[in-house]
């Protein structure tokens, strides 16, 4: 990895090979003046009854409010991925925003809950320089049996 590389895209670098490895194809977007890494996957989940979406979407924040703002524009960036079939009716999508900062949001991560139709955002908080994720451990009752599976996923893919 170049020095001249953003904690950022110092992170991509690390984590592409493993979710590529799992089927992920990169692309890259803009929002709001940010440059972003997407990853998407979509794949049959017979358990779920489902083609699920998998989206995951790394930038940064340096705030709660900024977190709460990136997480929103990645869920949509998310929907507008999704297959065809409607939500809830063998179509569902699972957001991971992935957050790379060294600012203390681990507060933030752990009460940030939001509930969606047949579909999961589930922010990520990085911190390269302490080499370790977090994200909200609780288990929400509407959704209890997808969240150990989330939590699973998240640490497989996001540990830096």
């Amino acid at each position: 990895m170049s020095s001249g590389q953003s904690p950022v895209e110092q992170y991509v670098e690390t984590v592409a090979p493993r979710l590529g490895d799992e089927g992920f194809e990169r692309s890259e977007t803009t929002l709001d003046e940010q440059a972003l890494t997407v990853f998407h996957d979509r794949e049959v989940q017979p358990w779920k009854l489902a083609l699920v979406d998998t989206v995951i979407v790394v930038g940064t924040a340096d705030t709660p409010a900024e977190a709460r703002a990136f997480s929103k524009a990645a869920f949509e960036q998310g929907l507008s991925l999704k297959s065809r079939f409607p939500r809830g009716l063998f179509g569902g999508v699972v957001v991971y925003p992935v957050i790379v900062t060294e600012a203390p949001l681990v507060n933030w991560v752990n009460s940030y809950s939001p509930r969606h139709w047949s579909s999961f955002e589930f922010p990520v908080v990085v911190a390269p320089e302490a080499d370790s994720i977090h994200y909200n451990r609780e288990t929400p009752t509407w959704g209890a049996v997808y969240y150990r599976g989330l939590r699973n996923q998240a640490e497989r893919l996001f540990a830096p």
